[in-house]
């Protein structure tokens, strides 16, 4: 694969810090550690390991309630819709920035909206119209979960004073407990690793950096769309990791990764053997995210006209496109078996078979046994006819190709493959890979080991820190030779102008004995401007 290696970026000589000293002096936590150190603290009340995902709705709400949080049941099925099969421990952090606990005030002035006789008290049936009927509306469950209390409800009234009390107090004596387990549980890992240090890790003031990298983007011009449009993904970093397949498909072997960058293409120049080549595509994930923010207006996808019928507005009949174009592997304005398959999978997790294809063919349009673009327009017409107008099943389609309820591409990042040889004619098929298979984890880390800095950290022989850099990005990966789980704490507040796949400039890493992992990607967050990056890695236990 040849695609010219122009650069407009320049890298210094300098090097990345890396410090873990001894801490002899206690200094308060800022307020992101605070907050991180709470989230951590209530999600291994729950789970053995922050490695571990949430998967089930309970889980979330029992993860939320130790970090302080009273959520309502649409406050869970915001975060957890239908489409939602995990979240990891990032995803929680997020929440918790967005689901701020309710102040005692606050509840105060809301209650007392409620209260004419200013006594401190809310009759039962006002109580169930405020908390059903305004804001974020509570369930009847909920509610009578609240008017069973016996220590504020009294002769059809509600004592809301104590309410608030007791709401507060115990929201905070679940947290101060769950911190507390953290604590035990971090004296006893140290204990097990070795260390004696006692209380949770202390921070320098003020730690000195060593010199870093500096970034200087040399020229930056707006790159358009054919539509004459900026397109939305051209600030994506895309990369294929490129492995040969030996007899063991379980034993691939990395042989590049596309690092070149020539404005929004990515490539590699080089030399291949004959043999067979697995392409795995990746993004770092620092501007590629999960969405959380909630949609305020939900686009229209279906209508009917004046005679009842169904049809497909303009809005969905543009997105349905782009998604053919999406699934048009090989760009011939038409989809196969296996290409509309790869749809099926993504959006279903089933397959069409033969028979099921062959019945496609006779009632949609199509070419060469192919299917058009307008049989694709049909063929999801046909699924709203079958729903009687009902959006659901075609919002689970869109959900799983990567738009949100305003038809927006932000979970998902289309990218062209283009493939150049001097002396074969290579060809391409796609093919699935399971999530799971951990084999771009593998690429990753192997790319990292073989071509990054490796720093092994102050007093601790075993654990090494490998640092690569690339004109995008900067990508590290942690390497514990150990035999025992250790958790590393990562700060990253001295950076300037960078953003992380992580979320947070603060956060911890957990890795498995004799393993190695990516600690993390960074990226410039303006890349007409000067960004530097500077972490500092130490040992929690």
């Amino acid at each position: 694969m040849a695609i010219s290696p122009g650069s407009d970026a320049a890298f210094s000589s300098q090097k990345s810090s890396l410090s873990e000293s001894p801490r002899t002096k206690k200094y308060p936590l800022t307020e992101e550690e605070i907050f991180y150190m709470n989230c951590r603290a209530a999600y291994l009340t729950v789970f053995k390991s922050s490695l571990e995902n949430i998967i089930s709705k309970d889980q979330l709400y029992l993860a939320l309630q130790h970090a302080g949080r009273n959520p309502s049941q649409k406050t869970i099925d915001k975060y957890w819709t239908p489409q939602t099969a995990k979240l990891n421990f990032d995803d929680f952090c997020m929440i918790l920035r967005k689901e701020k606990p309710t102040s005692k005030a606050e509840l105060l002035k809301s209650f007392k909206q409620l209260d004419v006789n200013d006594d401190g008290s809310i009759l039962h049936t006002d109580l169930y119209k405020l908390l059903t009927k305004k804001g974020e509306k509570m369930t009847r469950e909920e509610v009578n979960a609240v008017i069973n209390l016996a220590d504020v409800n009294a002769d059809g009234k509600f004592d809301y004073i104590k309410f608030c009390k007791l709401y507060v107090t115990t929201n905070e004596q679940c947290l101060k407990t769950t911190l507390e387990k953290l604590e035990v549980d971090s004296k006893r890992r140290r204990q097990q690793f070795g260390s004696h240090i006692e209380g949770f890790p202390e921070r320098d003031p003020s730690p000195v950096p060593k010199p870093s990298p500096r970034i200087i983007r040399k020229t930056d011009q707006e790159t358009f769309s054919n539509k004459g449009k900026p397109s939305p993904w051209l600030s994506v970093d895309t990369a294929l990791y490129i492995l040969k397949e030996s007899e063991n498909q379980a034993n691939l072997q990395l042989m590049c990764f596309t690092e070149l960058r020539n404005r929004e293409v990515f490539g590699w120049t080089g030399e291949l053997g004959p043999g067979i080549y697995w392409l795995i595509p990746s993004t770092t994930g620092c501007r590629l995210k999960k969405e959380i923010k909630p949609i305020t207006e939900e686009a229209q996808l279906v209508c009917r006209d004046e005679t009842g019928e169904l049809f497909l507005t303009n809005e969905f009949r543009s997105t349905l496109s782009d998604i053919f174009e999406i699934i048009d592997l090989d760009g011939n304005g038409l989809l196969s078996l296996e290409e509309y398959n790869f749809f099926e999978l993504r959006t279903s997790g089933e397959k069409c078979d033969e028979d099921a294809w062959a019945v496609c063919r006779e009632n949609f349009d199509t070419k060469k046994n192919e299917l058009t673009r307008q049989g694709f327009m049909d063929l999801n017409l046909m699924e709203a006819n079958d729903r009687e107008g009902d959006p659901r099943d075609l919002w689970v389609t869109l959900l799983s190709m990567g738009y949100n309820k305003a038809l927006e591409l932000t979970e998902a990042c289309p990218f062209v493959i283009d493939i150049y040889a001097d002396k074969c004619k290579p060809r391409i098929k796609a093919v699935h890979m399971e999530p799971c298979s951990g084999q771009l984890e593998k690429a990753i880390c192997k790319s990292v080991l073989n071509k990054g800095d490796a720093k092994v950290m102050d007093g601790y022989e075993n654990i090494i820190v490998h640092t690569h850099k690339c004109d995008t990005w900067i990508t590290s990966v942690i390497e514990n030779k150990s035999d025992n789980k250790v958790i590393i704490h990562i700060n990253n507040e001295l950076s300037k102008n960078c953003i992380n796949n992580r979320g947070l400039n603060i956060f911890a890493v957990e890795v498995a004995p004799k393993s190695t992992m990516v600690c993390q990607h960074v990226m410039p967050l303006d890349e007409r401007q000067e960004w530097i990056y500077n972490c500092v890695y130490s040992l929690i236990s």
